[in-house]
């Protein structure tokens, strides 16, 4: 376990809150976090991207929970560096479980990811354009040329020949999807299950951790959950927002976890771009 460095009791002094503490083992790189019975202290650790992401959620999360989407209410945020040096914030204690620590099989917890796509449809049709002086919030971009990815696979020489086949025709199959205009929408950004908080009898508690939030395409958010959860996820979305992700999303979804595969392969041959798992979701109603 990390070795206490944090001033905690000064940070609780500071803020009125009293009660003993304890350090939580962290499921991030971003943050040491600690948390009393009630609250929970995150202070943001000292590089670059984890102080950018700390500024972020101090914009995103209140605004998600003031849409009411299921997230912790945000009570403190420090960026004076008066206790600690850079940012820390207090969030409102949610008990419950981390879905990627309590199951990694999404058909295990169905009904806590038809509530993530509730929250989701809910996040993207309810948050209006806000402002955001210091430029905080992300923006996040599609990766259009995957050609150029393929050609680094092909010269690495440890692709199948069977996918530097396939690949280029997929490629071509997905690209008018991508290149059509999307809704923009204010998005997590890095909805997975590490960032999802519920219940041993599947109910969804929060989303959490949103220092990767920002404006943009609502299928981004879809990019980190696993393939064999989206149906379920689809189901609780359009529920509440039937119309929102438009005619193309699954080509859109598809292509992102296409450049994932693709990027993951060319750092470990040994994992798999699994095409006919996205050419059977590409085919479901």
């Amino acid at each position: 376990m990390e070795i206490i460095r944090d001033p905690v009791d000064q940070i609780l002094e500071a803020c009125g809150i009293d009660g003993p503490w304890e350090l939580l083992p962290a499921t991030g790189l971003a943050n040491r976090i600690y948390a009393t019975n009630d609250v929970v202290i995150r202070v943001a650790k000292e590089h670059e991207e984890a102080l950018r992401d700390a500024r972020t959620e101090s914009i995103a999360a209140p605004v998600a929970y003031a849409a009411g989407v299921l997230t912790p209410r945000m009570l403190v945020f420090d960026d004076s560096g008066d206790v600690v040096d850079g940012p820390y914030s207090i969030w409102e204690r949610i008990h419950g479980e981390t879905l990627g620590l309590l199951s990694r099989e999404p058909k295990s917890m169905p009904n806590t990811w038809r509530q993530v796509g509730h929250q989701m449809a809910h996040l993207h049709a309810c948050v209006q354009p806000f402002d955001d002086p210091k430029q905080y919030l992300h923006e996040p971009k599609r990766d259009l040329d995957l050609n150029s990815l393929l050609e680094k696979l092909v010269s690495s020489g440890q692709m199948h020949p069977e996918l530097i086949e396939e690949i280029p025709r997929f490629i071509d199959e997905l690209r008018p999807a991508v290149l059509e205009e999307a809704n923009v929408c204010f998005l997590h950004s890095d909805v997975k299950d590490m960032n999802i908080m519920c219940t041993r009898a599947d109910e969804l508690l929060a989303l959490i951790d949103w220092g990767d939030a920002g404006w943009g395409d609502p299928t981004f958010d879809f990019f980190q959950i696993p393939l064999s959860a989206i149906p379920t996820v689809l189901e609780g979305y359009r529920e509440v927002a039937p119309d929102l992700l438009g005619s193309t999303l699954k080509e859109r979804i598809i292509w992102d976890k296409l450049e994932r595969g693709m990027s993951e392969y060319l750092k470990n041959p040994s994992c798999s771009i699994p095409l006919d798992d996205f050419r059977q979701f590409l085919k479901m109603q």
